[in-house]
């Protein structure tokens, strides 16, 4: 059965409702469930938020079901309404779900094809494959927060994620994504970015520190009362400037502010490289 209310907006509930019901016609028995994850499930929901979910499946979707899956997707994307540009989502495999993976390791990003998964960027009109969500945070937040759209709970697919396996994912993917960026930032010099990276980092450090994955509105707060004081400004900066719901990676960054946000993720990335895990 799917559940009737999921969200605090009745249209984005029925495009919920009518992608599920197509998915479970396409996969049959193949489909385990579909949860909501991201600011849908942690909270701080707005106008720019990915709609972010997972499909769980018995085993890897073949060929064929990838097809249908596309063709899906195609339907919902085609629909008259704002949501419909917005859903990025995986598919999980069961036995890869239970299998933990990260992004990164202490060595740097994790090269393993093996990795991947089927998987619908953020406003993508195509299947692709990516690891994009194949790591213990996502797997945290489907088992604590995920909200169920179709399937069982959640907590019962798959195995808790402590917090310290967790803090190790967070710090190696916080500095490994921090070196990559301070080496190469040309593809993150843009307005949509320029805030995004500086509240990511926000709550990447409060959920290092806590053990538990935060929404950015909580990160944010966090870093304004537990970092040097003279980040406030930047950090206000880049909440503010993340509220204006047509922000964009086509809008160029501001120089010196980008320049500060460089800055701050050096002064963060060192903080990760010191944090040890007990």
């Amino acid at each position: 059965m799917i559940a009737e209310k999921m969200t605090q907006y009745p249209e984005l509930d029925g495009v919920l409702h009518g992608h599920a019901e197509r998915l479970q016609d396409a996969l049959g028995d193949s489909l385990i469930g579909m949860y909501l994850l991201g600011s849908l499930a942690i909270g701080d929901f707005d106008g720019t938020s990915d709609i972010d979910f997972a499909v769980v499946t018995a085993d890897e979707i073949s060929d064929s079901q990838v097809e249908h899956v596309q063709t899906v997707h195609d339907q919902t994307y085609g629909q008259n309404n704002r949501w419909v540009k917005h859903l990025e989502y995986s598919f999980f495999p069961l036995t890869i779900l239970r299998n933990p993976s990260s992004p990164f390791s202490d060595d740097g990003r994790v090269q393993e094809k093996n990795r991947e998964l089927w998987y619908f960027d953020h406003g993508s009109q195509k299947i692709e494959r990516s690891d994009h969500d194949n790591s213990l945070v996502t797997r945290w937040t489907l088992r604590e927060k995920g909200v169920t759209v179709i399937g069982p709970e959640p907590s019962s697919l798959l195995d808790p994620v402590s917090p310290d396996a967790l803090r190790a994912e967070i710090r190696d993917s916080l500095v490994g994504w921090g070196d990559e960026l301070l080496e190469d930032a040309e593809p993150y010099r843009n307005r949509f970015f320029q805030a995004f990276i500086v509240l990511h980092y926000c709550r990447m450090l409060q959920d290092l520190t806590e053990g538990r994955i935060t929404s950015k509105r909580e990160g944010a707060e966090w870093a304004k009362s537990n970092l040097d004081p003279k980040w406030t400004s930047l950090i206000e900066y880049c909440w503010n400037d993340r509220q204006d719901s047509e922000i964009h990676i086509s809008q160029p960054a501001v120089p010196e502010i980008f320049s500060e946000v460089l800055s701050f993720v050096e002064y963060v990335v060192a903080l990760g490289k010191d944090f040890v895990i007990s």
